[in-house]
């Protein structure tokens, strides 16, 4: 079975997205560990060969990842990661979005995935052959695919900062779910990868 990862940054606090006036720029306090950590991201992708992203995430990341050759100084670590992201199939989980709505610049567009049965659907994905699916951000669809008991590996960006106003990851859980730490990794100003997995 495929394995689904969560990857997605977070304050020492455990606040994962921005302020309510733009929930996706989780930017405002993100600055200490993007670049630092963005070589080991890169590697980190190797075995992904699906994206699945929530309909806020895929609006923010189709904004600026089919144009990354286009940013001014970009590094070759964030070129790689672009070339990866842009050629990877990518689902989007959404009941508002027409299909011809989910392009991805010159790449192959994003398909969508919607209903009262998402979380069925994945499973389905995760059973049939390939490689690892990965899911960015996304903290609503976070939620429901760790209360659906689909979540192979948490990869949790934490930063060295605490902010006052934002969602938290495990807001709306259902019960208990335990981990154990498959790894930690530090980084030069303070940010730290921390990963982990939910025992079964």
């Amino acid at each position: 079975m495929r394995k689904l990862i969560v990857s997605i940054h977070a304050t020492a606090n455990g606040i994962v997205t921005g302020p309510p006036s733009d929930e996706t720029n989780f930017m405002v306090w993100a600055q200490a560990g993007i670049e630092d950590s963005l070589e080991s991201f890169a590697k980190s992708l190797t075995g992904v060969d699906r994206i699945l992203l929530g309909r806020g995430t895929y609006e923010d990341l189709v904004r600026k990842w089919p144009k990354v050759r286009e940013w001014p100084d970009v590094s070759d670590a964030a070129l790689r990661i672009g070339e990866k992201l842009n050629r990877t199939p990518k689902v989007v989980v959404t009941d508002t979005l027409p299909p011809e709505r989910l392009a991805w610049g010159d790449f192959e567009p994003a398909t969508r995935l919607g209903g009262a049965d998402v979380e069925a659907q994945i499973g389905k994905i995760k059973e049939a052959g390939g490689g690892d699916i990965i899911t960015f951000g996304s903290p609503t669809l976070v939620q429901s695919l760790t209360n659906a008991g689909l979540v192979d590996e948490y990869r949790i960006l934490v930063h060295p900062v605490v902010v006052h106003e934002g969602r938290r990851l495990f807001d709306n859980q259902h019960g208990r779910t335990d981990f154990r730490l498959l790894g930690v990794e530090t980084y030069a100003r303070g940010a730290m990868m921390v990963t982990y997995a939910p025992t079964r």
